[in-house]
């Protein structure tokens, strides 16, 4: 009788180790497969823009210290006519000559990093 149990569950372990093999197997299987598709997306926006663009022709040289020295002033008459609309607003009298921008200095943070 020991013969017969003992070799009823040398049978039932090699299945159980048949089926762990293989679910173990087919799960591994997957996941290289799943790899490989993602490494394969990568690829799918190169497709994408194969096209090359046409070289437009070359702007002429513009010489900037002209444009930055105008857009800073408009920047400053900005400035100026907002803070003069802000204490108009409040009730203070401020003279038109009486604002001065002494700097203005530019802050490199995003909306979300002054919440």
């Amino acid at each position: 009788m020991n013969g017969l149990l003992f070799a009823v569950a040398s049978e039932t372990i090699v299945k159980a180790l048949e089926n762990t093999v293989m679910g173990i197997s087919i799960v591994f299987l997957m996941l290289l497969l799943i790899s490989f598709i993602i490494s394969l997306l990568k690829l799918v926006n190169k497709i994408g823009t194969k096209k090359t663009p046409e070289k437009a022709p070359a702007a002429p040289a513009v010489d900037t210290t002209e444009a930055e020295e105008t857009d800073d002033t408009e920047l400053v008459a900005v400035i100026t006519a907002a803070i003069y609309a802000y204490e108009q607003t409040m009730g203070n009298d401020v003279p038109a000559d009486g604002l001065v921008v002494r700097s203005i200095r530019k802050v490199n943070k995003s909306k979300w990093q002054n919440a």
